[in-house]
C-alpha cells in the first residue's frame, strides 16, 4: 500500500495540475479505491490541490479484499466523473488509471466497459505481479495492449525507466 500511495503522489506531482476547478487545460486527479462489490471508497474527489491529495493518501486505508473492478468503474463514473460535487469538466479527456495486482472478479465488467466507452474514457492499466488475468486486463484497457503496463512488483513502479514511460503515456 505504501508503494501504491507513493506512486499516486508522484504521478500527481509530475502532472501539470490545474490552477482552479474550471481550468480548461490542466489536470485534476481523483482516487477511488475498490474492493468487494459494495466496497468502493473515494479517497479524494477530483482536485488540483496537492496538499489535499497528500493528506488523503496519508489517511487512506488498504481495502484488503477480492476486488470487483466492474463495480469500481461504475462507481468512478457515477461519483467522480458525473458527481454533483465538482465532477469532470465538459469536454475534458477522461483518463482512468487502474493499478491492480490482477486478482479481480468479472461481475458487471461488460457493463462497466460499456460505460467507459460511452464516457470516452481513455484507460491505462498498471498490472503488478504475475497472477494477473489477461482477459480482464484486455477488457479494462478497451483492447489496447499498449495501454497495459506489466511490472513484476510494486518496487518497479518507482524505477525511473518505468515511471518516465508511464508519464509520457498518460500525458
Amino acid at each position: 500500500m505504501v508503494l501504491a500511495r507513493r506512486f499516486v503522489e508522484e504521478v500527481s506531482r509530475r502532472l501539470t495540475l490545474a490552477r482552479r476547478d474550471d481550468d480548461p487545460l490542466n489536470a485534476r486527479v481523483a482516487l477511488l479505491q475498490f474492493g468487494g462489490p459494495r466496497e468502493q471508497q473515494v479517497a479524494f474527489p477530483l482536485t488540483f490541490n496537492l496538499t489535499v491529495i497528500q493528506e488523503a493518501l496519508a489517511s487512506a486505508r488498504y481495502l484488503n479484499s477480492f476486488s470487483h473492478v466492474g463495480a469500481g468503474i461504475v462507481q468512478a463514473i457515477n461519483q467522480v466523473v458525473q458527481g454533483a460535487r465538482a465532477g469532470a469538466r465538459r469536454h475534458a479527456e477522461l483518463s482512468f488509471v487502474f493499478l491492480t495486482d490482477g486478482v479481480t472478479g468479472n461481475d458487471s465488467l461488460d457493463e462497466a466497459v460499456h460505460s467507459m466507452r460511452k464516457q470516452n474514457v481513455v484507460p491505462t492499466v498498471v498490472a503488478v505481479g504475475s497472477d494477473v488475468d489477461a482477459d480482464v486486463l484486455s477488457k479494462i484497457s478497451l483492447g489496447d495492449p499498449a495501454a497495459v503496463f506489466r511490472e513484476k512488483d510494486y518496487d518497479s513502479l518507482a524505477q525511473p525507466g518505468f515511471f518516465d514511460r508511464f508519464i509520457r503515456w498518460i500525458c
